[in-house]
């Protein structure tokens, strides 16, 4: 009777404990299921392949699905909301150009902040524009680009990935450098502004290298000239903007985001993961070869230069007065 007593005892303590949560079930190994990165971009724009360099890796040292999905719209704002309202568990991240964090909200309301909605994992490319004209536009060098601007104020016409966005931002910057008059065309991407310019329906693209070389070298548009401070490996006989002009200059970074309260655990698992193929010299070989210099931030610094850029970009808008249409 008294060993009875003693397990009744003992069955007791242990449903106790169970319904206390004291004995609690294994926890989830981060990633235990397929990873989702949205790429708040059209597909097979610069920022898109990159992502799917790195989900592709991802996938194969994990082995766990990762996978690309394209929510494009509103300057990047619809895919990258779409992360912010995401549970915070690491299975759903952003990657994206800076366009949607430093640049948009320069000019225009956001339903979210960059800087307190999403946490900052890390920042793998460095990248530059290439400023490409029609060749039915009979432009030839950016002299040529300021004399016809001057001489036919209002009438040149320059395509861009959406408002706000890196190519925008760069067509607003050499009006303002030159003092010239252009007329902006958003579209919904880089790939689709691109294709404006092939078509002819825009005089011109300051646009992403990778995106616009194959396209230069085919002769299909001409280049004026890179937005960084030194000539593209790509088009080395191309000039940066800044010989002519020393304040048109822009790059732009491609990282990795997470929503916020994202377990730390999973943001430092994630952001080694992303060093490690880094890391790869043949990786950075073919980053490269799309024009994208490797370039590495941590999460910290990657933040820093968002609540920096921010700052810049406000203050260039406030400046020049740029409105999005």
């Amino acid at each position: 009777m008294r060993h009875f007593s003693r397990s009744l005892l003992a069955l007791t303590t242990v449903a106790t404990l169970l319904a206390a949560g004291a004995v609690a079930p294994r926890a989830e190994t981060y990633p235990a299921r397929p990873i989702r990165f949205i790429n708040p971009f059209p597909a097979g724009g610069p920022s898109d392949l990159v992502n799917r360099l790195y989900a592709q890796r991802l996938s194969q040292d994990w082995n766990q699905s990762a996978v690309v999905e394209n929510r494009a719209g509103a300057t990047g704002s619809i895919g990258t909301e779409a992360v912010v309202k995401a549970t915070p568990d690491g299975y759903t991240l952003l990657f994206t150009v800076d366009l949607p964090i430093v640049m948009a909200p320069a000019l225009m309301t956001l339903p979210y902040d960059p800087r307190h909605d999403l946490i900052a994992i890390a920042a793998v490319v460095d990248a530059e524009n290439v400023l490409a004209v029609s060749p039915s536009a009979g432009i030839h060098s950016l002299a040529e680009l300021v004399a016809v601007a001057k001489a036919k104020p209002g009438t040149l016409t320059f395509s861009s990935a959406g408002n706000g966005s890196p190519a925008h931002l760069c067509g607003e910057m050499i009006k303002y450098q030159t003092g010239i008059d252009m007329i902006h065309v958003p579209f919904t991407g880089a790939a689709p502004a691109m294709n404006a310019l092939l078509a002819g329906n825009v005089t011109m693209f300051c646009g992403p290298i990778a995106l616009a070389t194959p396209y230069i070298k085919a002769g299909k548009v001409l280049a004026l000239g890179v937005s960084g401070k030194t000539p593209s490996p790509l088009l080395p006989g191309v000039a940066p903007l800044s010989a002519s002009y020393p304040g048109l200059t822009i790059t732009n970074w491609y990282g990795v985001m997470a929503p916020k309260e994202t377990p730390a655990p999973v943001v430092d698992k994630i952001r080694d993961e992303f060093k490690r193929i880094f890391d790869d010299p043949e990786l950075q070989a073919k980053l490269e070869t799309l024009g994208l210099r490797p370039s590495w931030l941590t999460g910290p610094d990657l933040a820093q230069r968002i609540a920096d850029d921010i700052a810049k970009w406000r203050d260039f808008v406030t400046t020049t007065k740029i409105k999005a249409e």
